[in-house]
């Protein structure tokens, strides 16, 4: 994806298969001219039996900026990543991602904002859920080059743990070789409450409904991303299979 300068681009990336087994292998280039704005959404909602190898790469130049949305619903071995270099100044990068893993699934994520630029920024968010016996892995990195003066990143995840079979784990790392920066991490893990679960039972809820509503909730925040009504429709159904399929596993 080659954006010229003070260009906009919006790409939809929808990737989806029938039942059955396959590998699905994507790379995308992305290369911004002075003040372009990329806003890249992939979804990716492969059947059980298919392992998905996702690569992203992005320069940006002075101003421009890179906004990615990821809706991580399917697929049995996961590995998405994402660099993102910063070159110019007030260059930025986002991305928001929502993941559900289920059954034996594993999920590899590694991200990576590198800040060369002076005054950049970057945000990354991931919000997701685990339920079962699956597996996740988020890195996310903040790398401040020198010379990347007044730049700001930040990194956040919400993790939301439905079975005592799910194995988490989450690193974040920031790489700093210049003074003059901000950079921030956090992330939150855990399982609903006693609390949110009377809360939901008071209301005559029991409490695989109740983790369904926390699972919608949790990518519904992403949908007014996609800016598409038939994507988001067909990313709700998928959605709401995968969990209808989950049940009938139990």
């Amino acid at each position: 994806l080659y954006l010229k300068e003070n260009s906009e681009m919006t790409v939809v990336m929808d990737y989806h298969s029938s039942e059955g087994t396959g590998t699905a292998a994507i790379q995308t280039k992305i290369h911004a001219e002075k003040n372009a704005k990329l806003k890249l959404i992939q979804i990716e909602r492969l059947g059980e039996g298919f392992d998905c190898m996702n690569d992203i790469g992005a320069y940006c130049e002075d101003g421009a900026g890179v906004e990615l949305v990821q809706l991580i619903i399917g697929g049995k071995n996961v590995y998405m990543g994402a660099e993102t270099t910063l070159a110019g100044k007030e260059s930025d990068f986002t991305a928001a991602i929502g993941y559900q893993g289920t059954g034996e699934n594993r999920l590899d994520m590694n991200y990576n904002a590198v800040h060369e630029g002076k005054k950049t920024t970057s945000s990354m968010t991931a919000n997701g859920v685990l339920r079962d016996h699956a597996k996740k892995l988020f890195r996310g990195t903040i790398d401040f080059k020198k010379g990347a003066k007044g730049a700001k990143g930040d990194e956040l995840e919400d993790v939301l743990l439905l079975d005592d079979g799910v194995q988490n784990q989450t690193i974040p790392l920031i790489l700093c070789a210049e003074e003059d920066v901000e950079g921030s991490h956090g992330a939150t893990i855990g399982e609903l409450d006693e609390e949110t679960l009377f809360y939901f039972e008071s209301r005559g809820i029991d409490k695989e409904t109740a983790e369904d509503i926390m699972t919608h909730g949790k990518f519904e925040m992403l949908y007014r991303h996609i800016g598409d009504e038939q994507t988001q429709k067909l990313v709700e159904a998928q959605l709401a299979e995968v969990m209808a399929d989950d049940r009938k596993e139990l």
